[in-house]
């Protein structure tokens, strides 16, 4: 006879204790995407709970994208293969909901997108590099012609940097990131007097940011990345945000970087 997949809930939140066992088989192997969970009766045997509480741990699983439910199946839950999608919307939920700073939210996308442009300027190849090439044309010819494009042309741009990182993590925490703080892109664009500039300024910073990825300058453009973000919100930083944040911005490489030629 086989050892029983689950064991009782025990003292700890029951529906939590049935999340974490459902969670921990998958990991370990023993349950697989397309296998299914027992029906509801059984479940309530195996932990030792009440039916509200199989479905509230069913609930949460559900909601985290572990299982899918069919209606009228009386069948059991079937296991999902995981999606870099989750983990987007995970951190989406934490920046939204738990009081996460802006200053906080700078930092973690100057630290994420200097990294992606250190790996990519290493690691691309050329139909990455031919990617990007054109990402920051498209950015370009919208910041002269259809600046209502701008916005998304420059995600695009951003998101070919992080496909060339080759770190699929990287590119999902980015992503939900991005995503985050396009709202403060928006504002910031719509409000600002000098718009038509600023976008040019962004756009031309991206042109230079192609050429360090294409010579392979991975310390040149983690410089640029970090100095290009930062220059684009630093008006709207409050004394103690600028302070956070540009201590992540000017590092040595980058006064080298400024320094005059001989």
């Amino acid at each position: 006879m086989s050892e029983p997949l689950f064991t009782e809930a025990g003292r700890k939140v029951a529906y939590e204790s049935i999340v974490e066992q459902v969670e921990s088989a998958v990991a370990a192997g023993r349950l697989k995407a397309g296998d299914r969970l027992p029906g509801e009766r059984q479940l309530m045997a195996e932990f030792g709970v009440s039916r509200s509480t199989v479905r509230e741990a069913l609930k949460v699983l559900q909601a985290t994208g572990s299982i899918i439910t069919k209606p009228g199946d009386p069948r059991g839950p079937i296991i999902t293969n995981y999606s870099p999608r989750l983990l987007e919307n995970s951190i989406q939920r934490f920046a939204r909901l738990e009081s996460v700073s802006r200053a906080e939210l700078l930092q973690f996308r100057l630290s994420l997108e200097s990294t992606a442009c250190r790996l990519a300027a290493q690691l691309h190849d050329d139909a990455d590099l031919e990617r990007i090439v054109e990402a920051q044309k498209l950015m370009e010819a919208a910041a002269r012609e259809e600046a209502v494009k701008f916005p998304e042309a420059t995600n695009r741009f951003d998101d070919t940097l992080k496909v060339a990182s080759h770190n699929q993590i990287i590119r999902v925490c980015g992503n939900a990131v991005a995503d985050v703080m396009r709202e403060l892109v928006y504002a910031r664009l719509a409000q600002d007097p000098d718009r038509d500039s600023r976008m040019l300024r962004q756009a031309r910073a991206a042109g230079e940011l192609v050429e360090a990825i294409r010579n392979r300058d991975s310390a040149r453009a983690a410089s640029i990345v970090r100095r290009n973000i930062y220059r684009f919100y630093a008006e709207d930083l409050t004394p103690e945000e600028d302070r956070q944040t540009r201590a992540l911005v000017y590092l040595e490489e980058d006064e080298r970087d400024d320094a005059p030629a001989d």
